[in-house]
């Protein structure tokens, strides 16, 4: 195990990775549902590292990461969200919502509509559901909703140590969201590095020890919410972060990133901007970093839709330019 101290023989490693079965033991890969950004991440997310997605408030941190976890559950492992800042109910209501949208069909725009306004009281009325496809929801929710679990933490006792417990209970092999990191409480700390650099340690000795794939979301300091573009430096803490984490995923709005000349007579593609948001992957230890990704925003269903693409415009600086 990581961190045990112990010495360990390559050659017996290599034995015990042989005849140990699927998932016991093993570093596993776990599908987001996002395409290319799976095929970027070789894979999906990977138990015993440590993610970290970062960008500006509203950028839809919360929105992709429950997302992702609702994905990994569907697929058939375990995938747990320890939220700060919204309650199981609310967490509840925003998943009903994504697959109102998940199965509907094109031409079903305004059932749509009629199912998410149905759904959305579910979650604190408990009220029955008045349309086919908020029944669909709620059938959907209720198939993974064993493995997908909701800790309801807060700033005081929702600790390390707490987030410990949450990872062993959760077993290897599992995904653990923790949003957001610059909320998990330590003791005496008395600055933002300070703070971020022993949450960060402790996140990622976490992912190890327990063999979890865990991710975590993080705020952007003064400076990276103020310019146009946040990047990986740009996060509370950023030195202990940019070492720690394995992979780091900066979330910017496409529209404020782009150069204003490609925009300035081309309106339809400056609309076409707005619904997108640039996932940039900075660090990458499983497979290639710096680059940029771009998917739709369908922040009225919780979600974003998972099906993107490269960007065509390349990054120079805090702008996009176009060759």
């Amino acid at each position: 195990m990581s961190g045990d101290g112990a010495i360990h023989r390559v050659a017996d490693l290599l034995t015990s990775t042989r005849e140990a079965p699927a998932g016991s033991g093993r570093a596993q890969v776990l599908l987001t549902g996002f395409d290319p950004l799976d095929e970027v991440l070789t894979g999906g997310l990977r138990t015993e590292q440590l993610t970290l997605v970062g960008g500006r408030p509203g950028i839809g941190k919360t929105i992709l990461t429950l997302q992702w976890a609702r994905t990994i559950a569907s697929g058939g492992a375990t995938a747990t969200v320890v939220c700060y800042e919204h309650s199981p109910r609310e967490i509840l209501d925003r998943l009903l919502a994504l697959e109102v949208r998940s199965i509907a069909r094109p031409d079903e725009e305004f059932e749509v509509d009629d199912a998410r306004r149905a759904v959305l009281g579910i979650g604190t009325s408990g009220a029955a559901p008045s349309s086919p496809l908020a029944e669909e929801a709620m059938r959907r929710v209720q198939s993974y909703g064993t493995r997908l679990h909701v800790v309801a933490a807060d700033g005081r006792s929702t600790d390390l140590t707490a987030l410990d417990g949450v990872a062993a209970a959760a077993g290897p092999g599992a995904a653990i969201f923790v949003d957001y990191l610059q909320k998990v409480p330590v003791p005496g700390a008395l600055h933002d590095e300070d703070r971020s650099r022993t949450a960060v340690e402790g996140l990622k000795d976490i992912a190890m020890r327990h063999q979890v794939a865990l991710v975590a979301t993080a705020a952007g300091d003064r400076d990276g919410i103020a310019g146009r573009r946040l990047r990986l430096s740009h996060l509370r803490g950023s030195t202990a972060l940019a070492h720690e984490c394995d992979v780091a995923i900066l979330l910017n709005e496409k529209a404020t990133a782009v150069s204003k000349v490609a925009l300035a007579y081309n309106t339809a593609r400056a609309d076409t901007f707005q619904r997108q948001v640039v996932f940039s992957v900075e660090k990458n230890r499983s497979g290639q970093a710096d680059l940029h990704l771009e998917f739709a925003k369908d922040f009225a269903n919780y979600r974003f839709d998972p099906r993107g693409g490269f960007m065509t415009e390349k990054l120079v600086d805090d702008v996009l330019y176009e060759e």
